[in-house]
């Protein structure tokens, strides 16, 4: 009898969770992107100027790297996630986020329906150290 119940209320939540709509549980699309107020090329040179200090003594980065930074509605942004994680990486999180501190304040929040809404902002840097000469 046991069984028979256990069966029934499992075939039912499947049934629930089959017919839910995934458009419904996915984030909505943002009318607005957030965006840097001095642009790409200058969040670029920040963002260099930090690793340059943060990264070339204290860390060993390679590959493709994506800092996630979360931007609040106020405009304020913070790096919460690194992508691959390696060793160290929350010492790297809180290095870059004390060095990048007067630019996390130059940031414009994302906009939906007129509203300012936080967001994530993915930036990617190559650390690919692997030089060749050729003749």
């Amino acid at each position: 009898m046991k069984q028979i119940l256990l069966l029934l209320i499992f075939f039912a939540t499947i049934s629930h969770y089959g017919q839910m709509n995934p458009a419904e549980s996915s984030p909505k699309e943002l009318d607005k992107n957030a965006s840097y107020k001095l642009g790409k090329a200058k969040l670029d040179k920040e963002f260099k100027r930090a690793l340059t200090y943060t990264v070339a003594e204290n860390y060993v980065i390679n590959g493709i790297v994506t800092f996630s930074l979360h931007i609040n509605d106020a405009g304020l942004a913070k790096i919460v996630d690194i992508k691959p994680k390696f060793k160290n990486h929350q010492l790297l999180l809180d290095d870059l986020n004390y060095v990048l501190r007067k630019t996390h304040k130059n940031w414009e929040a994302a906009e939906k329906d007129n509203k300012k809404v936080s967001s994530i902002y993915h930036y990617q840097i190559n650390f690919n150290t692997e030089v060749y000469d050729h003749d």
